[in-house]
């Protein structure tokens, strides 16, 4: 089936089956997305409520520079779960395709002022401002942070000349360490040499101190 019918059947079915939500990698779907990816339109995306009311079996949940994004793997759909969108509907859907949250709370002493969270065993942390999705972060040191990769297939543990490939990548030394930009996208590396990786990765509204 082209993607394309792909697409118009999953925005037609209903909720329960519209998208099946699990933990494959990202990694996982890369090939399918990256050969698709010129061909789906924003306006072909699965619709967020149906995502929070899906059963988990086999979706892909990849990090975005502008928010995260939900990968349908049979059909290579995506939706955007954008920066702004309120707390509760994030917190739901990443609920259903992950568990709830080991960690919820606020933390008062952040430098844009004081930032939710809700953060999960692999390392995954999201940040909420005034009620809204604001920013997330991954920790590469948390078992299984490097199943959580960006489409590209970036995420912790790749290595420099990975991330290099994938993106146009400036590189500084900060109090933080070896810290990098690739667009709106933040991270730490675990040094300067080609074969050193990503230790930590970020986009959006972060709680650091520099």
């Amino acid at each position: 089936m082209k993607l394309t019918s792909a697409l118009l059947i999953s925005l037609c079915v209903s909720g329960g089956s519209l998208l099946y939500l699990g933990h494959v990698s990202a990694k996982d779907a890369h090939a399918l997305t990256s050969r698709h990816a010129a061909s789906i339109a924003p306006a072909m995306t699965i619709a967020l409520q149906p995502i929070a009311q899906a059963k988990p079996s086999a979706a892909v949940l990849a990090l975005d520079s502008q928010g995260l994004r939900v990968v349908n793997a049979s059909t290579g759909a995506t939706r955007a779960i954008a920066f702004g969108t309120s707390e509760a509907n994030v917190v739901s859907v990443l609920t259903n395709l992950r568990g709830k949250p080991r960690n919820r709370g606020v933390n008062r002493e952040c430098g844009a002022g004081p930032l939710g969270f809700a953060s999960w065993a692999d390392g995954l942390s999201l940040q909420f401002n005034k009620g809204r999705f604001a920013g997330w972060k991954v920790d590469g040191r948390s078992q299984g942070a490097n199943k959580l990769t960006t489409i590209n297939g970036v995420g912790t543990g790749s290595t420099r000349t990975q991330l290099n490939k994938a993106y146009t990548v400036k590189v500084s030394q900060s109090s933080l360490g070896t810290e990098f930009s690739a667009g709106s996208l933040g991270g730490l590396l675990s040094g300067s040499k080609p074969t050193d990786r990503v230790t930590s990765l970020w986009s959006g509204t972060t709680c650091f101190f520099r």
